[in-house]
Parts: structure tokens; C-alpha cells; sequence
């Protein structure tokens, strides 16, 4: 009943940044779209590869004051108001 969302992943390493990276773009059925950047660390390091990240995005002209939000949040409210409307 509830689906479904074509995701489009990819995972990577680029070349000025220590940490394999994944991209994840959302595309929901009413042409919304979610895109994630992500990247893995131990939990004792998530501080210092965060503010890594962002240097690293921010250098690379990605715009990180955009609204978060989660994309299996986005999804289920999509999809309950498909079925509630």
C-alpha cells in the first residue's frame, strides 16, 4: 500500500576528503525530492569527521543551510495522506 519511492544511491570517495561518501536522492511520486550525503566513522570520532564534512561540503560549494528533514519520515507522511486524502 505504501510505496513506492525510487531512491538513486551511490557511494564514492572523493578525492580531497579521507572518507568513503554515499549519495542518496529520494524521488517521491509527486516530484518531491530528498538528497542525503553521508559518510561513516566510529562514534569517538563523530565530532572530528563531522566538521571535516563540512569544510569539506562547503568547500565543494554545497549549501548546507537547507532544511533536514528524514527521508523514512517523509516518506510514511507522504504516503499516509495518499491513503488519508
Amino acid at each position: 500500500m505504501l510505496g513506492p519511492i525510487f531512491v538513486l544511491k551511490l557511494k564514492w570517495q572523493p578525492r580531497d576528503f579521507a572518507r568513503k561518501m554515499v549519495a542518496e536522492l529520494w524521488l517521491y511520486p509527486n516530484g518531491d525530492r530528498i538528497f542525503e550525503l553521508s559518510t561513516k566513522c566510529l562514534p569517538s570520532e563523530a565530532f572530528d569527521v563531522a566538521a571535516e564534512a563540512k569544510v569539506f561540503l562547503s568547500e565543494n560549494g554545497i549549501d548546507l543551510s537547507g532544511e533536514q528533514q528524514t527521508k523514512t519520515r517523509t516518506a510514511l507522511e507522504f504516503f499516509s495522506g495518499e491513503l488519508a486524502g
